[in-house]
Formats: structure tokens, sequence, C-alpha cells
């Protein structure tokens, strides 16, 4: 997706973290990232639109935390983090996001998101400190 967040002005981490090597960067950033990112999962959990009467797991409860190594395509990227319902509940999450012809859009990823970058921002910038720290 194109909603990758750049976090500016850490110069001073990024040298500290080239410096530990790639592979203990890379686990420094993902546990950073996900620890930063359990904000943006309570808050789309709390508001995925949930069915009671629907049988089996509810899209609130596939709201999950998944990284992966970054890609050859943007060599800066070291890891991506993705927060969002499972792929079993992709066509029933944009159908609340966006709405159809027969239901009003509730948007609950995007606003997860927007409603927490600066806490985001914060969390992921201390724990990477500590994360380094504790190397």
């Amino acid at each position: 997706s194109s909603d990758l967040m750049e976090v500016k002005g850490l110069d001073e981490l990024e040298r500290q973290l080239t410096a530990l090597g790639e592979k203990v960067a890379t686990k420094v950033l993902r546990d950073a990232g996900r620890e930063a990112l359990k904000v943006v999962q309570e808050d789309m959990k709390q508001h995925a639109g949930f069915d009671k009467e629907s049988p089996g797991p509810h899209m609130r409860d596939s709201v999950k935390i998944s990284s992966r190594k970054g890609s050859a395509k943007y060599r800066s990227t070291v890891v991506t983090l993705r927060v969002g319902p499972s792929k079993k509940h992709h066509m029933k999450a944009l159908a609340q996001e966006f709405g159809t012809v027969k239901q009003v859009a509730q948007p609950f990823i995007r606003p997860a998101l927007d409603h927490n970058v600066q806490k985001v921002l914060r969390i992921l910038a201390v724990e990477i400190r500590n994360g380094i720290q504790n190397r």
C-alpha cells in the first residue's frame, strides 16, 4: 500500500542501527514497529464492525500486526509492518471502510492510523532507542 510512514530526524538512531549490523537492526526495527502499532491495532479492533449473529472468527478478532523484511524494490526499507484484518475479512473490511450500495461507509482502518500517528511515532522512537541500548 502507499501509506508508508516516514520518520524524519532520526539520523543519529539510523547511524547507531547501521553500526549494529543488518540482522540486529532488522530485529530492533521489527520489535519497535510492532510495539508502536499496538495502539493502531486496538483502535481498529474497537471500530471494526461486529455482527454477533455471524458464526466463526469475527473481523475485529482478525486484526493483527504482521511484518516482513524489506524488499529489493525499496532498497532503503529494512522492514515493512502491516496492521489490519485478515485476508479472509478483506471484502467485509472494504465494505465497511468505503461503503457499498447497501452499506454506509464507517471507516475504521485509515482513521486508526490517522488519529494515532503522533503516538505511533513517539513510541517508535522510544522503542528503537531502547532496542539499541539493550544490545
